[in-house]
């Protein structure tokens, strides 16, 4: 059996406690176990008690001593030596005397030198064990082992790892500072919690908690909470307990996968967050997953990365030529491809191109094709914003190191400007131009050029249509007679519509830049932030970093990972640094704003004033809607779920059915909650589907791929959070229906000229009239709302809707008939508006209770419900006032009554 898999392997005697009794296993040395990883096997190996710490600390001293004694004896010896060498000058000794008269200067001069050599080997040595760096091994599936302990204790030695060796000096000094801190608490066993007390005191801990935004009087409070817990069973000495050698064994684990050099205290609090033990508890109590504390992990070496590589890039970029010829002196000047391109290596070796991470699968598939493919020439495809660019400068950097395949070593990345190339010419000269460059090229034999957008040379001519020139040709041409290395980039669209059918689509071969997601895109962030943090003064959270991430790519649809995210936190910064001040957090809210003000979709955390809002929606509703109390309940319950994050994030936040009669409420309904929730009966979408009955109405919906958009698309696209009403839907075309169908069931839809609309924020509400008579019929009968419901879904509906259709949707309502009493409440609503508006004149309206009773009566119908009521009350008092308003013969502060007949009285004030 092959094993790939981890597996712990227990020693059989302690099983794996590393003591039997309160003795040291004689078995394992106190090893406890070991952690198979599938290609290695690894253990701690190190002793921590106070005989190992007091050896240790001698060590570190002695050896200090010895390095003082050889500096004094090395630096006094050659002292002496020019000491000598000046006395022989000075008296005009003949230097061959130097051999006839030994001096003590001089045998002291020999023996410094002696020391000189063995100095230099204990450099050379401490230098060699400090870079004693984690290796990752290659997998070896053919191999086989029995995962038992007496095969991995007889394993080879090369397949053995002591992970001790490879702790950084402060990681290693954290183990034993926790060993002297459970010392000092009377605890026979090093636990994790001592772990994370210890960490809290190093820098690296102190800003991964800050940027996780960890308040630290809380983390003390669970910290003391724990170790008040702490119950241990005796022991001779204080040891390593199990969960803290998982802890040591899981750090090692995640430095290796992360590439790390040494294992730091950013690995073993990762590891302290991932393994089951009290720390992770504390930070789950915390808000903070494993997700978080290695992403901030993540963020801390890539941070280090970044300095040592600058470190190593000042060390290294002078070697770099700043000029055209490399350092074998066998490149040619190129005075007429400078004029019209710029030397990338240059701008790294400077400093000036943006760091690139994340992408090493990217680079080294760029690699692998120009060094062993017959094609040295790779396009970049991708969509705008995915990072296309900043890959090729990731790659002018490695070249300006020399880290790079050997085929592109001491050579210059050069970037040519298409429109210096073609700008103020003749079409035929601008072919010249381009040839004369190309032959520069090949004649410098150093550099390795980069096209920018490369579609631009396709089907764009330079000149007038009589006398034009494809330089796409020109250059594919050139590429077959030599072998260019050349890079170059274009978007997904322009790749098909330009190059794949094109002359360049043959000579270059193509590599996908995909858009980064989850864990990839934030990384790539963290890189960023530095430069935004420098420019406005201000300090980023991971929350706001991972919040930037994955907001923008679920809010905002017309741009892509990373660039959205970035301009995201550039917005964010800019604000925070103008409202709250130099050296203030960026936090998740500032972000959820910022995006919020793009969608006006409501993502920060939910205020006071909203959640009283939330929690009274029903109320709300029907200070404008009367009834109907099943409907109202549940939009009112889909959009707490909603606001809550507590509903699907794939779908629309509802998908309703709206069943009833003319006039009972069912659009007025979606326009309360549109006004109530939404913010304005603006952001409510009403499309009447009567105006979609035949097949080639889908296109005025979505558009077509000739440019002209939808309606239904652009209006979602501009305004993603709001409701779309779709009115008597079931007449509707049913190759349309299938489109809603996409909607409800993925929350999107792609429209006529392939971008993708997100409906995961819009309440769908479908109306029908379907089977009103049936409706009616049955509540006259006295049957219930979910009576009815059921009926009509065990057969009625199907004859206008499909079961594909009723099937995906949240809830279908029926509206009942309304009754006279229902059309005065409706009535009294409709009055206050009238009154709302006079109010704002200075004008009193008043309705006697017969007056009411009268216009409910006339407005009443019970074919078309309440639609007649508003016509009737417009006619009977709106008109009727507005003459009184224009005739003059009311003003501020009178009274007018409103009673049976159509009479209105006029109260007038009493003059002042």
């Amino acid at each position: 059996m092959q094993n790939t898999e981890r597996k712990i392997i227990n020693c059989p005697s302690c099983l794996g406690e590393g003591v039997k009794g309160s003795k040291k296993c004689k078995q394992c040395n106190g090893l406890g176990f070991f952690l198979w990883t599938g290609s290695q096997l690894i253990f701690w190996g190190k002793r921590i008690d106070a005989a190992a710490i007091y050896q240790d600390s001698a060590k570190t001293y002695l050896k200090k001593l010895i390095d003082l004694a050889l500096l004094i004896i090395c630096s006094t010896g050659m002292a002496a030596g020019i000491y000598f060498f000046y006395q022989l000058q000075l008296e005009k000794i003949p230097l061959y005397e130097f051999y006839l008269y030994p001096s003590w200067l001089m045998v002291y001069f020999w023996f410094a030198l002696l020391l000189d050599t063995y100095m230099y080997f204990r450099l050379v040595r401490e230098i060699a064990q400090l870079q004693n760096y984690i290796k990752k091994p290659e997998p070896k599936p053919n191999i086989h082992h029995a995962l038992d302990w007496h095969s991995m204790t007889d394993l080879a030695s090369a397949k053995k790892v002591n992970i001790a060796d490879y702790f950084s000096h402060d990681a290693m000094e954290m183990v034993t500072k926790s060993w002297k801190l459970a010392k000092k608490y009377g605890h026979p066993r090093i636990l994790p919690i001592h772990f994370l007390i210890i960490a809290m005191s190093y820098q690296q801990s102190k800003i991964m908690f800050g940027r996780l935004g960890v308040n630290y009087q809380k983390l003390k409070e669970k910290i003391i909470h724990s170790l008040s817990k702490v119950i241990l069973p005796p022991s001779e000495d204080t040891i390593l307990s199990r969960p803290a050698l998982e802890i040591l064994l899981e750090s090692y684990v995640i430095a290796m996968e992360a590439t790390g050099k040494k294992v730091e205290i950013a690995e073993i609090i990762s590891a302290l967050a991932k393994i089951e033990n009290p720390v992770k508890e504390i930070f789950y109590d915390l808000e903070i997953d494993f997700d978080k504390v290695d992403n901030v992990a993540a963020w801390v070496r890539i941070r280090k990365k970044m300095y040592e590589r600058y470190q190593r890039f000042r060390k290294k970029a002078h070697l770099k030529p700043s000029g055209d010829i490399n350092r074998s002196m066998t490149a040619v000047a190129t005075p007429i491809l400078d004029a019209f391109s710029q030397d990338l290596t240059t701008l790294a070796k400077y400093g000036y191109l943006s760091p690139c991470v994340g992408r090493n699968k990217e680079i080294e598939e760029i690699f692998r094709i120009i060094e062993g493919g017959t094609r040295r020439a790779v396009i970049l495809t991708g969509n705008p914003g995915t990072g296309r660019r900043t890959i090729i400068d990731g790659i002018a950097q490695m070249m300006t190191e020399e880290n790079v395949p050997d085929l592109l070593q001491d050579k210059r990345l050069v970037s040519l400007s298409l429109a210096k190339l073609i700008g103020g010419v003749t079409p035929s000269e601008a072919g010249q131009r381009l040839l004369m460059a190309l032959n520069e090229v090949i004649r410098s034999g150093n550099i390795v050029l980069f096209i920018h957008d490369i579609h631009n040379m396709v089907g764009i001519t330079s000149g007038s249509e009589k006398s034009s020139l494809d330089l796409a040709s020109t250059l594919a041409s050139f590429m077959t007679r030599s072998r260019l290395v050349i890079f170059a980039t274009t978007t997904y669209k322009d790749y098909i519509r330009y190059v794949e059918n094109s002359s360049l689509g043959n000579v270059f071969e193509k590599i996908e830049i995909d858009e980064p997601k989850g864990n990839n895109a934030i990384q790539i962030l963290e890189v960023k932030t530095g430069s935004i943090e420098y420019r406005n003064g201000v300090y980023f959270s991971y929350d706001a970093v991972a919040g930037a991430a994955k907001l923008s790519d679920r809010y905002l649809h017309d741009r892509f990972l990373p660039e959205k995210a970035i301009e995201i936190m550039e917005e964010a910064a800019v604000k925070v640094h103008k409202e709250k001040g130099k050296n203030s957090i960026v936090t998740a809210d500032d972000i959820a704003l910022i995006i919020t003000e793009k969608t006006k979709i409501p993502l920060s955390k939910i205020t006071e004033k909203e959640t009283e809002k939330l929690l009274h929606l029903e109320q709300l509703i029907h200070q404008r809607m009367i009834d109907q109390e099943e409907a109202v309940k549940m939009i009112a319950d889909a959009l707490r779920r909603s606001r809550a994050g507590m509903g699907e994030t794939t779908r629309p936040i509802a998908n309703l059915l709206f069943l009833g009669p003319t006039g009972v409420g069912k659009t007025e309904l979606a326009k309360t909650v549109a006004d109530i929730y939404f913010g304005s009966e603006k952001n409510m979408i009403r499309l009447d589907m009567t105006e979609y009955q035949d097949k080639s109405s889908i296109y005025r919906l979505i558009g077509d791929n000739s440019g002209n958009p939808g309606y239904l698309t652009e209006a979602i696209r501009k305004n993603s959070f709001s409701l779309l009403l779709l009115d008597e839907i079931e007449k509707a075309n049913s190759e349309l229906i299938n489109i809603f169908l996409q909607v409800m069931d993925d929350g999107r839809l792609t429209d006529g000229l392939g971008r993708t609309v997100d409906f995961t924020n819009v309440v769908l509400i479908g109306t029908s009239n379907a089977n009103s008579v049936y409706i009616q019929n049955r509540v006259k009968e006295g049957a219930s709302g979910e009576q009815i419901k059921d009926e009509l879904l065990e057969g009625r509906l199907v004859k206008h809707f499909r079961p594909e259709f009723l099937n995906r949707l949240d809830g279908i309502i029926v509206f009942k008939p309304l009754s006279r009493e229902d059309v005065k409440q409706i009535a009294l609503l409709q009055i206050k508006k009238i009154a709302d508006n006079l109010a704002v004149k200075g004008i009193n309206l008043e309705v006697t209770e017969s007056g009411l009773k009268e216009l409910a009566e006339q407005g009443y119908d019970p074919e078309y419900g309440a639609r007649p009521l508003k016509r009737v009350i417009q006619e009977k008092l709106a008109d009727s006032i507005t003459n009184l308003l224009l005739e003059g013969k009311i003003t501020r502060r009178d009274k007018i009554v409103y009673d049976v007949g159509g009479m209105l009285k006029i109260k007038q004030a009493e003059k002042l």
